[in-house]
């Protein structure tokens, strides 16, 4: 079994070595997630249906999990380094049936099904307490590091947090100590009075390119009030109408500059932690604050500068923003 390998000088977790079996490969032109793929071997988790009964998403087990889904995570310490084996959950949410779609083009109701799935699966995931995130995140493109291009994201459960989201947590949980507010909610009030990087601002949601934007058009979306759990606030109908109208919006936004690109949910871990990690998290709700990060990749651009491990973005968001707003 691989192993999840702590690196002490920069807090990142690795998966090291072979990836959890792997089932046979398909023949290269037999989509696995079209409607009428065989999918023995690969358990169907949640189908949401149409009116007329066809299904619209379908969330399987991957039949190639980055994690296993079964042992014992076993955490051990060598000396100076921190180590465990790769277990947690990898799932595949089927976004329609149609397999040239795309996220801003899918059929009627399949985005907002797609929310409800993550909902749903996010709800079930963090019912396993060795799970301490639950991460949503989707590829599009082959240059987006999508290896089929029938629409789907995906879902993994891991025994840890993402650098990038512990990061998050700790300044928004820093900000709170110190003014007693939600960092996310302070954004969303500058950002709304400067106006200079909003694309959208609709009643429930606003859509912008952050100040400090990793690459070009970067968007963030967030919920104008205040929500720690993308899966306790989208447990309304309405609340996931008004979610599916405004990610739909974004997407169309992204995909008129390219239909390249990658979106990620940010939303609040696992409560369900041991004592000494849950004293860490006293005022999550009070001070965390969910939202979607949607990256376009538009051709020749540069995400980073691998050697220098800084962020290279040639367009200012001010400009994104005034760019994005009349598309």
């Amino acid at each position: 079994m691989p192993q999840l390998r702590l690196d002490p000088t920069t807090w990142l977790w690795i998966i090291a070595g072979e990836p959890a079996a792997r089932q046979p490969a398909r023949p290269p032109t037999d989509c696995p997630f079209c409607p009428t793929a065989d999918t023995t071997g690969e358990l169907i988790l949640l189908e949401k249906h149409n009116t007329v009964g066809a299904w619209t998403v379908r969330v399987l087990a991957d039949r190639a999990p980055v994690l296993a889904t079964e042992g014992e995570l076993d955490p051990c310490g060598e000396g100076l380094y921190d180590n465990m084996n790769a277990v947690g959950t990898h799932e595949i949410v089927v976004e329609g049936q149609a397999h040239d779609a795309t996220l801003s083009t899918l059929a009627p109701g399949v985005l907002r099904h797609t929310l409800e799935a993550a909902r749903d699966r996010i709800h079930k995931l963090k019912g396993n307490p060795r799970l301490r995130y639950v991460e949503i995140f989707q590829n599009q493109g082959a240059e987006a590091a999508a290896l089929i291009s029938h629409p789907h994201a995906q879902i993994i459960g891991s025994p840890m947090v993402p650098t990038r989201v512990e990061r998050e947590l700790r300044a928004a949980h820093n900000h709170y100590l110190l003014k007693e507010r939600c960092l996310y909610c302070d954004l969303i009030k500058q950002e709304l009075k400067d106006q200079q990087r909003v694309v959208e601002a609709s009643e429930n949601y606003l859509l912008l390119c952050p100040y400090a934007s990793r690459i070009p058009y970067e968007m963030w979306l967030l919920p104008r009030r205040h929500h720690s759990s993308f899966e306790d606030h989208m447990r309304e109908a309405a609340a996931l109408d008004a979610m599916a109208a405004a990610f739909h919006s974004a997407l169309r936004r992204a995909e008129a500059l390219t239909p390249v690109l990658n979106f990620v949910l940010h939303t609040e871990p696992n409560r369900r932690l041991p004592t000494w990690l849950r004293e860490d998290w006293q005022t999550l709700s009070d001070d965390y604050h969910w939202h979607l990060e949607i990256t376009p990749r538009l051709p020749g651009r540069k995400k980073t500068l691998p050697e220098q491990e800084f962020y290279l973005n040639q367009v200012l968001p001010e400009d994104a923003a005034r760019h994005l707003r009349i598309l």
